[in-house]
C-alpha cells in the first residue's frame, strides 16, 4: 500500500502556469473584440433608425409634391405652401415646383449621378440651390431632435404641340428629392426619391 501513493500523486495532473497565461490571454481577446463590436452596433442602430425616419419623411415629402397640380401661374413658375409647416418649412414659405419657361432643364438644387441615376448633391451648401428649393426640418416630436436637410430639383415639360405659344401648360413634371440628416457619425448617403407627374 505505501508502494502505491506516489503513483497516485504522479497520475494527477493539472494545469501549468504557463496554460493557465495562455487561456486567459486567449479570453481577454475575444472579451476585447466582443466588446468593440457593441459601440459599433449601437452606432449602426442609431444610423439605420436615422435613415428610416429620413426615409419616412421624403416619402411624406415627395408625395405632397406630387399631388399639386400642373396648372400654369402668370409668373410661370410654379409653387406651393404648406399651412402646417411640414412639406413647407417653415409654415406660409413659399416652395418652388419648377419652371416652364425653361422646359426640359433641371431647376433647383444641384444633381449628380451615382450609380446612373441623379441624386441631389449634398456636398454642394443648401446656399448652392436656388431660393425655394430647400429647407431644414426639425421634427417637434421627435425627442432626439433631429433636423433635416430636404432639398429638390424640378424638371419641368411643357406641351408646344397643341400650345405654341407661351403661356404653355406643363405637361409633365419630375421631382428629384434628396432628404439627408447632417452629423451622423458614420457617413452614410443621403435618402434620394425620383418620381414623374404628368397629366
Amino acid at each position: 500500500m505505501r508502494g502505491q501513493a506516489p503513483n497516485r500523486r504522479r497520475s494527477e495532473g493539472g494545469f501549468t502556469l504557463t496554460e493557465m497565461l495562455i487561456a486567459t490571454v486567449v479570453i481577454i481577446f475575444g472579451l476585447v473584440a466582443v466588446a468593440q463590436l457593441v459601440p459599433t452596433s449601437v452606432i449602426l442602430n442609431s444610423n439605420n433608425r436615422s435613415d428610416g425616419t429620413a426615409l419616412a419623411f421624403a416619402q411624406r415629402e415627395i408625395e405632397f409634391m406630387r399631388s399639386q397640380p400642373l396648372a400654369y401661374t402668370p409668373a410661370g413658375l410654379q409653387s406651393f405652401t404648406d399651412p402646417q409647416g411640414v412639406a413647407c418649412y417653415p409654415a406660409g414659405q413659399v416652395c418652388m415646383l419648377g419652371d416652364p419657361t425653361n422646359p426640359g432643364q433641371p431647376v433647383g438644387c444641384p444633381v449628380v449621378m451615382f450609380n446612373g441615376s441623379p441624386v441631389i448633391d449634398f456636398s454642394q451648401p443648401q446656399a448652392s440651390c436656388l431660393s425655394g428649393y430647400y429647407f431644414s426640418y426639425t421634427d417637434p416630436n421627435d425627442p432626439a431632435g433631429v433636423t433635416y436637410d430636404v432639398r429638390w430639383t424640378v424638371i419641368s415639360n411643357v406641351n408646344t404641340q397643341f400650345y405654341p405659344n407661351p403661356p404653355q401648360p406643363v405637361a409633365s413634371r419630375r421631382i428629384i428629392l434628396g432628404v439627408f440628416r447632417p452629423g451622423m457619425q458614420t457617413p452614410t448617403l443621403p435618402i434620394t426619391l425620383d418620381v414623374q407627374v404628368e397629366k
